[in-house]
């Protein structure tokens, strides 16, 4: 009779569904309002971008998309300095392919959602068994932090604004990082890379002793026990499947990939390096996109600019200390010795490794604390059963450092949803601008304000002089610069000199500005198309110009 892992619970199904209407709840709302105003999804559902840009993070995806549905590889289509096309990624390349075929690229992407959660629901659920097997009511409880976990204080000091607004930002930061399932509103590569590095530490499990990790009881994605005749046989299969969840896992989020590098090195170290060879190769599986990273942030002039701008520096001791004291008091009770035991190594691990890819990274070092939720589900819960303390009060507690969090940022989603954002919603005027634009517009860069800039790539892909807050270079000075001239603020001589410094041979006005510009730009405009409150100017040629 084949060997059939455990079922999932009906708590299970319920948390299933709780993720999935999480994932879905930005979509739903921006498509009605959307519907209600008559304007255009942009694809952008994310609620954080790059300098407070709200879906910044989201258009630039589009933008690398749109770019590699055209030349395979992507490059940087905020800036008008010829940028080479040097990025692969598989999510991108993949949603952009799926344009070529007809389908638009919003939805080529969005349809990256459901796998997004798929991949941490079952992440969590093979954590949680590997861990507790069919202990029900603590497989639950693993599953719900692991995916919902949010700071306590961080909810907290959300909900009544409490200190100042700076530390209140941080902590709220902080709490955003920690929430495996807040990656699905936007950020689904690093939810899917999240999800590989159980996968992964699973799977090395497997690879280094076949016999006892077969042997637990709720095996993690209930496969057959190993044959103990042909323990390379047994080992081959995890170990392919680890090497390669890793590699995947720091292609979509290289902080993921730093993290496991430590894990398997110290484990290496842990067994006194014994099997030092087996784990080299998940380890190289996830350095190679590291090294590929590397090479493009040391060689490629827009990566070298967007890995050296620290857009989301390092969180002061006392953040850290707020928002990971309350969770450290229960986590610390759940600690006891691995005993040889590789998963229970492994975490510990985990943990320590968020914290040196924390400390090891000068930009966007909050990213390596993304995953943490899961080592410390385990361990709150194994703390919570050591000290014995009710049930009830237990579920009561899981509500508390879940329950909070996620409303505050649905609230703040819902109102950021009821604004005309131009980052979601396109007018119809707009819209039919950068269709012109796209399809029929000479050849040529952009120049358009901001924030209505970061949108044009994505819909046209076509380069913009100014655009993106860390792939545009001296980004705030130029945007400045821009929109002083949208505006109408520019007298004609320097507006003139300005726009031929940029060389955009575009110039596209959306409806929130309505200077007209034809008449302080003079003899470089080759002519002008009005699409509502929309205008296009294209630049005349350099030979026709007086």
């Amino acid at each position: 009779m084949p060997y059939r892992g455990p079922r999932a619970s009906r708590a299970e199904i319920v948390l299933l569904a709780a993720l999935a209407g999480w994932a879905l709840f930005p979509l739903v709302l921006l498509l009605a309002h959307a519907a209600q105003t008559h304007t255009t999804f942009t694809g952008a559902d994310g609620l954080i971008g790059a300098d407070g840009v709200l879906g910044a993070d989201q258009l630039q995806y589009l933008a690398w998309a749109r770019d590699a549905a055209t030349h395979g590889l992507a490059s940087d289509l905020f800036t008008l300095t010829p940028s080479a096309h040097v990025y692969l990624e598989p999510l991108f390349t993949i949603t952009g392919a799926l344009s070529r075929l007809g389908l638009s690229l919003p939805l080529a992407y969005l349809l990256w959602e459901p796998v997004g959660v798929i991949a941490l629901f079952l992440a969590a659920v093979a954590w949680a068994r590997r861990a507790f097997g069919y202990q029900l009511a603590a497989r639950t409880a693993v599953v719900a932090l692991a995916l919902f976990l949010y700071t306590p204080l961080a909810a907290l000091f959300s909900w009544v604004q409490l200190g100042s607004g700076r530390f209140s930002f941080q902590l709220y930061l902080l709490g955003d990082e920690l929430l495996a399932a807040g990656k699905l509103w936007g950020y689904v590569p690093s939810a899917i890379a999240v999800a590989l590095v159980p996968a992964a530490l699973l799977a090395v499990e497997r690879a280094l002793d076949p016999g006892h990790a077969a042997a637990v009881r709720g095996l993690a994605f209930g496969l057959a026990p190993a044959s103990r005749g042909n323990l390379w046989a047994a080992r081959t299969g995890p170990l392919a499947a680890a090497a390669l969840a890793s590699l995947l896992a720091s292609w979509l989020h290289p902080w993921q990939g730093i993290t496991l590098i430590v894990i398997f090195a110290g484990l290496a170290v842990w067994r006194r390096l014994r099997s030092a060879l087996v784990l080299a190769v998940p380890a190289l599986g996830a350095a190679l996109p590291l090294a590929y990273y590397y090479v493009l942030g040391h060689t490629d002039a827009a990566w070298k600019l967007a890995s050296h701008y620290e857009v989301i520096p390092r969180l002061p001791a006392l953040v850290l200390l707020a928002g990971f004291g309350p969770l450290a008091l229960i986590a610390v009770a759940g600690l006891s010795r691995p005993r040889g035991v590789v998963i229970e190594q492994a975490m510990l691990l985990w943990v320590g490794a968020c914290f040196v890819t924390y400390f090891a990274n000068d930009a966007f070092a909050p990213h390596a604390l993304q995953g943490l939720s899961f080592p410390f589900a385990v361990l709150a819960v194994r703390g919570w059963r050591r000290l014995r303390l009710p049930a009830a009060i237990g579920a009561v507690a899981v509500a508390l450092v879940t329950i909070p969090g996620l409303a505050y940022d649905a609230r703040k989603f819902i109102r950021v949803a009821r604004n005309p954002s131009v980052e979601y919603y396109l007018p119809s005027a707009d819209e039919r601008a950068l269709q012109w634009v796209r399809s029929r517009a000479p050849a040529g860069g952009v120049l358009a304000p901001t924030p209505f800039a970061i949108v044009v790539p994505s819909q046209t892909g076509r380069p913009v002089w100014v655009g993106h807050g860390y792939w545009s270079q001296n980004y705030f000075a130029r945007a400045r610069q821009a929109d002083a001239l949208f505006r109408g603020a520019m007298r004609p001589a320097r507006a003139q000199r300005f726009v031929l410094s940029t060389g955009a041979s575009l110039l596209i006005a959306d409806c929130a500005h309505h200077a007209t510009l034809k008449r302080a730009l003079g003899p470089l405009v080759g002519s002008v198309h009005r699409f509502g409150c929309a205008e296009v100017y294209v630049l005349a040629p350099r030979s026709s110009r007086r």
